[in-house]
């Protein structure tokens, strides 16, 4: 059984915040070989103990901090998408993708505001035996879930997905802020009249082909659900109000441009409402938002997007 941590960056972001100053543990150079042990020991414990992945990375992160300075810890993978962020994230980093068997866990990151020295990185790679077989359970335990929350019809996620998506999106974009969010809401136009029309197996179709561009046009980090009906939702990470309407309008035209019924010169439109994260308290008042931008876009005429105000403003002209 082969493991494999190989790190692939190390340096400065310049886009990261520069202003966290790094706790002062124990440094990793007075470490005894017993204490290191005993770490690595209480470390493995720890890790044991959930099959969370940003549990296991604020675990991960906690203990580190107990022995080297470390800012933040990131973690990342596509398939199954997850993604995890302890502390903050900084602007010198080491960066190792984990594997093993040929399979790939995703990539972790470790961030603080100066270099790691030469001892602090062989202890770092030498900690990622024991995080890796954790993360691994970590992503199979996500992919079991998964199954029971995935749309049978479109492939997309389903409600209950969305409703723990949604909370923990809007749990990080509280703690984080410059981790904010978008909600796009979309309706296919007229739909009842497609299945009217065509029939309900054709109807089937035209969910299944508007959900596929939906899914192609939105990155890994981003998630898209079926939310009932002929209605979806986007939720777009590390987002804003020019990003949102960007994609909203790629994935507009793209329906648009699409061939999606028998009758080849019939137009299968859709609308868009967006929402961007403003200091809501929980997903269903952003997804309100956007489902009232949504109604303002099929009240003007439908095929377009409209942007909701941040509550604020809405409440100045209510």
């Amino acid at each position: 059984m082969a493991n494999s941590f190989t790190q692939i960056s190390f340096g400065t972001n310049k886009a990261l915040p520069q202003t966290l100053v790094d706790a002062t543990p124990v440094s990793v150079e007075s470490l005894t070989p017993e204490k290191v042990v005993d770490f690595r020991l209480q470390l493995s414990s720890q890790l044991q103990t959930t099959l969370e992945i940003e549990q296991l990375i604020t675990i991960l992160y906690r203990q580190l901090k107990k022995i080297m300075p470390v800012s933040g810890i990131e973690y990342m993978c596509e398939k199954p998408h997850a993604k995890a962020i302890a502390g903050r994230l900084h602007k010198h980093r080491c960066c190792y993708q984990l594997s093993m068997d040929k399979m790939n866990f995703g990539e972790i990151i470790f961030t603080r505001n100066k270099r790691f020295s030469e001892k602090e990185l062989a202890t770092i790679e030498s900690m990622m035996d024991l995080v890796i077989f954790p993360i691994r359970n970590a992503l199979k335990h996500l992919e079991a879930l998964a199954c029971a929350m995935i749309d049978p019809l479109t492939g997309l996620y389903n409600r209950t997905a969305m409703s723990i998506s949604l909370t923990r999106e809007i749990e990080r974009a509280r703690r984080h802020e410059d981790q904010s969010i978008s909600i796009l809401a979309v309706d296919i136009d007229h739909f009842k009249s497609i299945n009217d029309r065509y029939g309900h197996l054709t109807g089937d179709n035209v969910l299944r082909q508007v959900a596929q561009i939906v899914q192609s046009s939105i990155r890994g980090c981003d998630a898209s659900f079926r939310w009932g009906g002929e209605e979806f939702l986007i939720c777009l990470s590390n987002s804003n109000a020019s990003l949102a309407h960007m994609v909203a309008e790629r994935i507009r035209e793209a329906i648009a441009d699409s061939t999606l019924l028998p009758d080849k010169e019939r137009q299968v439109t859709a609308s868009f409402g967006i929402a961007n994260y403003s200091n809501e308290s929980d997903w269903p008042a952003l997804v309100d938002r956007a489902d009232k931008a949504l109604y303002s876009a099929k009240a003007q005429g439908r095929n377009r997007t409209v942007t909701s105000l941040s509550p604020q403003v809405n409440s100045q002209f209510a």
